[in-house]
């Protein structure tokens, strides 16, 4: 299960901006940061510490770094894209443990000055409340249902499932914004019942493009994503078994040789039956002509 958080700040030099977040154990985050145009060549990084007046390598330690440009770049459970365009860059940290609890540093490196800092303090919880994954199946052509569930404090939140695609937890989004009622947006019609706390989505005549890994969410309104529930849809042939069941009660080719030796043997019972009877009956009226 990933349990993913997105937040985007804007980052100047000399200058520390803060943000609170909730992650939850199992799950993960994701840190997106702007910064200014002027630094889309240098090298961008997350660190874990406190700010201090002294060298940042006595008290922030590097978790990732890369000066590679739009493409992610991995290191263990950590992953860093530089949207070179955009101007943001996206941190991602996953299988969240309570030990991840802590400050961390979204930060670009900027030769010969002060980098700029956007200081996260994240807090990695248990939930109780939410299924961390569910799996489901359906024929090509037919509907998949989604629900999910998400925490009280949620309610008021926008809704929204998101479909993954390689290192892009929501390369494909569909969101609700109001309670009971239909979202008539994106390939997946949503429901949110905020009474009961439950997100109802439905995907219609699928194929087999729509096998993929799917994560229910809420988003603040401050503009945080929240990814609660990890939802693996996997769609089979439809009419793959009906085939198979289809095949195996024809009758086989030596099925048809018997019943056609069958009948020709009935058939040779027949003539031979009738042609004694016949003989019979002509051999009686002889014996009644001749008496």
């Amino acid at each position: 299960m990933k349990i993913v958080w997105t937040f985007t700040l804007l980052m100047i030099p000399g200058v520390m901006s803060s943000i609170s977040l909730t992650g939850y154990s199992g799950g993960g985050v994701i840190i997106t940061c702007r910064y200014d145009r002027k630094y889309t060549a240098n090298a961008k990084y997350l660190c874990k510490g406190e700010k201090q007046d002294t060298p940042k390598i006595a008290w922030c330690s590097d978790l990732i770094r890369t000066e590679t440009k739009d493409e992610w770049f991995d290191s263990g459970r950590f992953s860093l894209y530089d949207n070179t365009k955009a101007k943001v860059f996206n941190v991602t940290i996953s299988n969240l443990s309570e030990q991840d609890s802590g400050t961390y540093q979204c930060a670009t490196d900027i030769s010969l000055s002060k980098d700029s800092y956007t200081e996260v303090n994240l807090n990695v919880i248990s939930a109780d409340c939410c299924e961390k994954s569910i799996s489901l199946s359906a024929a090509a052509g037919g509907s998949v249902n989604i629900s999910c569930k998400y925490p009280q404090s949620h309610s008021a939140d926008v809704k929204f499932v998101c479909r993954r695609s390689g290192s892009d937890l929501c390369a494909e989004e569909t969101s609700v914004k109001e309670s009971r009622r239909w979202s008539a947006e994106g390939q997946i019609q949503l429901y949110d019942d905020r009474e009961q706390q439950l997100l109802t989505g439905t995907i219609s005549h699928v194929t087999q493009q729509h096998s993929a890994e799917y994560w229910c969410g809420v988003q603040s309104d401050q503009g945080h994503k929240s990814f609660i529930t990890r939802v693996q849809i996997n769609v089979t042939e439809a009419n793959s078994h009906i085939i198979s069941t289809s095949t195996s009660s024809l009758p086989s080719s030596s099925s048809f040789s018997s019943a056609e030796s069958l009948l020709i043997t009935s058939a040779s019972l027949v003539t031979g039956s009738s042609l004694i009877i016949i003989v019979s009956v002509l051999l009686l009226l002889i014996i009644i002509l001749i008496l």
